[in-house]
């Protein structure tokens, strides 16, 4: 028996646990007088578990498909049931199950407007919701009971070993006395998900993720057209239906992703050379995997095996980057290649600057005192993360938030290069979507844009505690501080690194200047490891064992891989086995996937163009010992394979021309003036 609460009033329903949803929404009309049930908006029939809008609410096409034993009722559940009178509108947005879902575009913050789109556009039928595809960890998560296990305690236990008591027995993964004690800021995502759903009945809590999503996407965006159908289109008419919500801005309980890893150091290290180098900015975006982190109950961290650097013109104090990312979809499709589950995870670029007392040491500028994450940080960050969504079955429209991470390399208080990494709050994407929020001059405050024509800002507050220990809360206009927008994610390496790619001779795309892809420097670099080899150039079963370990070893760089997939050499299946041999000594049950590349078409032109070239015939000088030169701190001599810099032409007036940058310099001067490089080339 169940309860069913309606404006008509209450009705008592018996209905069988096999009975069918269709049945069961069709008893609860029947208990509407049939006068007020005929001018029913069949659109806005909702069920929800509590009065109002407090509770969770499904419309009634969620009940099709579905059991009543299903849905997690017990016997003599009371269930609130709302509808709003009057003819149906036509215009209101139904979205087609079987219409694809594509990532939403990337948002521009520095062009804010007024979005229009429904608070849940996008709702996917939740019987559709099965057919959404989980991260791995998610899904390996959602098997597991996530407890924390504790051991018997010496003194406060007696029982036997065997045994268990209050103080030994496993706790859940949100229990705030051992979050508290373990110093844990933010709770995981699964085990935040897992306390949202203990709070309903077993059997409601294992198909609550297909029945009753726990998460709702928020959302700041005015709903056009309103659900009521009883005034104009916004901007010509608003009213409390379909006008957002005030929003009172917390610090988030959860996070998203949990901990960084970066597989090997000189994956930042390769960022940090061309800064050395060029003095400017870099940008670059995260190449990486998730996988479980045991440091945090139910943890997910992201494992950072590569960069990709895009297209971007670096400054002193900043840089510019193209958006949106056009290569993004290619390279992480060859990262898919590569390993399972392998794309691109987030994004690190550098905030350097030295310092003016010692330029050896770097400036200390981002910290408590300043500011950890700038407002166009943020702003930044949220658009990213709103192009990245994160497909989940516990939200009704497929998608919750982020995983895409933030990394910024800056200086820290002894003057040395540390990593700061977060993530945008769910409450700051919705901002930065609805356009609310814009960057300001200081770097810790947020500013709160001010409506224009034909615009709605909701109504923005922040809580703090004042000096008296006193919960007050604020309104956010016109500024608010940064730091209501992100929460904090750990950083390291692991202490025994096992990197999926072994090599980084390949030198790094998008650096026209400091150094440049080509095929000559794939011919030359595979011709000097065939140079010595006793077997036949283009006939790689005469070579051996030795040199088809270097190749492979050779062929393990990620810049390598990506760069011959887009050359056009190889064949779509023949990229697939390239991707596969980079990656062989992490697959050991794909062992054979070096030979089919060997045996492959495009590998047979490549040797051809090896052995056509001079290369290969005549060894070139030496090359510098460029590690032994980055370790003392000074640039590599330019290589062998470069023509080095003509020098500097004289003026007739006695002035020098600089070979890098061709600024004119005064007569007298070493070094140029505008890059600081010597004259001499």
């Amino acid at each position: 028996m169940l309860r069913v609460r309606s404006p008509a009033g209450t009705a008592r329903i018996t209905v069988e646990p096999t009975a069918s949803g269709e049945d069961f929404a069709q008893m609860m009309l029947d208990g509407i007088p049939k006068s007020e049930r005929d001018e029913i908006d069949p659109t806005t029939l909702r069920l929800s578990n509590q009065p109002g809008t407090s509770g969770e609410s499904v419309p009634f096409d969620a009940l099709q498909g579905r059991k009543v034993g299903d849905m997690g009722f017990s016997h003599g559940d009371l269930l609130f049931l709302s509808y709003k009178t009057g003819p149906p509108a036509s215009s209101h947005p139904t979205t087609d199950a079987s219409s694809p879902h594509p990532h939403p575009a990337q948002p521009d913050p520095a062009h804010p407007h007024t979005h229009l789109d429904p608070p849940l556009h996008g709702t996917i039928p939740l019987p559709d919701l099965g057919n959404v595809e989980e991260p791995e960890v998610d899904v390996y998560w959602k098997s597991q009971d996530g407890k924390i296990r504790r051991k018997r305690d010496q003194v406060m236990c007696r029982h036997g070993e065997k045994g268990m008591c209050d103080y030994c027995m496993p706790l859940e993964p949100w229990d705030s006395a051992y979050i508290a004690e373990k110093q844990i800021k933010h709770l995981s995502y699964n085990a935040y998900l897992r306390k949202l759903l203990s709070s309903r009945p077993p059997s409601a809590a294992s198909s609550s993720a297909v029945v009753i999503p726990p998460l709702t996407p928020l959302s700041l965006s005015v709903m056009q057209p309103c659900p009521t159908g009883s005034h104009p289109p916004f901007p010509a008419g608003i009213c409390s239906t379909c006008q957002p919500s005030a929003l009172t801005l917390s610090s988030q309980p959860f996070r998203m992703v949990d901990h960084v890893e970066f597989a090997d150091p000189s994956i930042i290290e390769g960022l940090l050379t061309a800064w050395r180098r060029t003095g400017t900015q870099r940008i670059g975006f995260l190449i990486g995997r998730y996988d479980k982190y045991d440091e945090v109950p139910m943890g997910v961290k992201i494992v950072v095996e590569a960069l990709w650097e895009p297209k971007q013109e670096g400054e002193v104090d900043g840089l510019t980057v193209e958006t949106p990312w056009e290569e993004e979809p290619r390279v992480a499709e060859i990262a898919g290649w590569c390993d399972k589950g392998l794309g691109v995870m987030g994004m690190i670029y550098t905030d350097l600057t030295p310092s003016d007392e010692d330029i050896t040491k770097l400036l200390y500028k981002r910290h408590a005192q300043s500011y950890t994450a700038s407002s166009l940080d943020m702003l930044l960050s949220a658009a990213y993360q709103i192009s990245h969504p994160l497909p989940t079955k516990a939200s009704p429209t497929g998608q919750f938030s982020s995983r895409f991470v933030t990394c910024c390399l800056t200086g820290n208080a002894e003057g040395v290069v540390e990593v700061l990494a977060w993530q945008a709050t769910e409450q700051a994407e919705a901002m930065v979507k609805a356009g609310i929020v814009e960057a300001t001059v200081d770097p810790g405050v947020v500013r709160v844009r001010k409506p224009g024509e034909g615009e709605y800002i909701p109504e923005v507050f922040y809580s703090f505690k004042n000096e008296y220990g006193i919960q007050v809360k604020m309104p956010a206009k016109p500024t608010f501080p940064v730091e209501y927008l992100f929460v904090n994610v750990t950083h390291g390496f692991p202490v025994k690194p096992s990197p999926l790619f072994l090599s980084n001779s390949f030198p790094i795309e998008n650096r026209p200047g400091l150094h440049d892809q080509s095929m000559e420097l794939v011919i030359s670099q595979l011709g000097g490891i065939l140079r010595g080899c006793d077997g036949e150039v283009t006939d790689s079963s005469t070579w051996p064992p030795r040199t088809k370990q270097q190749v492979a070893k050779w062929l393990s760089d990620w810049h390598l891989v990506a760069f011959l997939c887009m050359q056009g050499i190889f064949s779509l299946e023949e990229q697939k086995i390239l991707a596969r041999a980079a990656t062989v000594h992490a697959h050991p049950k794909d062992s054979l996937a070096v030979e089919q590349l060997f045996a492959s078409s495009g590998w047979s032109t490549l040797l051809m163009l090896v052995e056509s070239s001079a290369s290969i015939r005549s060894p070139p000088p030496a090359n510098p010992p460029s590690a032994a030169f980055d370790a003392m701190g000074i640039d590599s001599p330019t290589p062998a394979s470069r023509q080095p810099a003509p020098p500097a032409q004289a003026a007739p007036s006695g002035e020098r021309v600089c070979p890098h940058c061709t600024f004119v310099n005064e007569g007298g001067r070493s070094d140029c003036e505008i890059c600081g490089l010597p004259l001499d080339g």
